[in-house]
């Protein structure tokens, strides 16, 4: 059994980092020598998490007092600080690496949003900001803000651009942002681990289940081919598995994961 939300807490505070401490100015001139179609690819998926993580700090917010317990709430509210840091990072990798002009965080980001691919804006600021207003307006529908934002945009999206990422920078090349992505992608495993937790804990219908397939295959594809399909084949056997392991999976889909992996 997945733990409970004192260990996410616990595992929260130990975690903790600052993203101001991380010297991304080391990396520009080697990012300035980057062969260019690798720099157009790295371009591409750090403006998606820019943007990506913005609207995730943001759009946390109704989760907390939907909580159906005060653990389970602040577990959300240790979770929102770890999605500001991380926005506070990617926007100093728009300022510092992608030159993104502008003296604040908002007009970087409309220069990095227009170099990320469409449907990461379309997940991340329709239908994640549609999801949380629909939890702000009816608590009970929070197992389906989880189930996206837990499990699809953090377990299945963000997860495989983490993974593009870092296949990217395992040259050492740019060795600050690979550290940056490592605490990010850290963070992000206890996420996706809570959320699962949460869909145990709100059981929510078998058909919101079910339609965590549908929609995990298909946001594979937010990032284009700057995912090369090995990780997002690798992403999606993992979402599979995640959902089998914590009994979240239609009986009859048991054997479709293990063809799976």
């Amino acid at each position: 059994m997945i733990s409970g939300p004192r260990h996410f807490a616990a595992l929260a505070a130990r975690l903790r980092w600052d993203p101001d401490t991380i010297d991304l100015s080391a990396d520009v001139d080697s990012w300035r020598s980057l062969e260019p179609r690798r720099r157009q690819r790295l371009t591409i998926l750090l403006a998606g998490f820019c943007v990506a993580e913005h609207h995730v700090a943001g759009e946390l917010r109704p989760f907390e007092p939907a909580a159906r317990d005060p653990g389970m709430a602040a577990v959300f509210a240790a979770q929102r600080a770890d999605e500001r840091r991380h926005a506070r990072l990617f926007d100093r990798v728009a300022a510092l690496i992608l030159g993104a002009p502008g003296p604040d965080a908002r007009s970087r980001r409309q220069f990095v949003r227009a170099l990320a691919p469409a449907p990461i804006l379309e997940l991340f600021e329709q239908r994640l900001s549609q999801a949380a207003s629909a939890v702000a307006a009816d608590p009970s529908r929070l197992g389906e803000g989880v189930s996206l934002y837990h499990l699809i945009l953090e377990g299945v999206v963000l997860t495989a651009g983490q993974r593009a990422l870092l296949a990217e920078l395992e040259d050492g090349t740019l060795p600050r942002l690979r550290h940056g992505v490592e605490l990010v992608e850290r963070d992000e495993r206890w996420h996706v681990g809570f959320g699962l937790r949460c869909m145990l804990d709100l059981r929510p219908e078998p058909a919101t289940i079910a339609s965590l397939l549908r929609q995990g295959e298909g946001a594979l594809d937010a990032w284009g081919p700057v995912v090369p399909a090995v990780i997002r084949s690798r992403v999606l056997a993992q979402h599979r598995r995640r959902l089998a392991a914590f009994g979240l999976l239609p009986a009859d889909d048991h054997v479709a994961v293990g063809r799976a992996v």
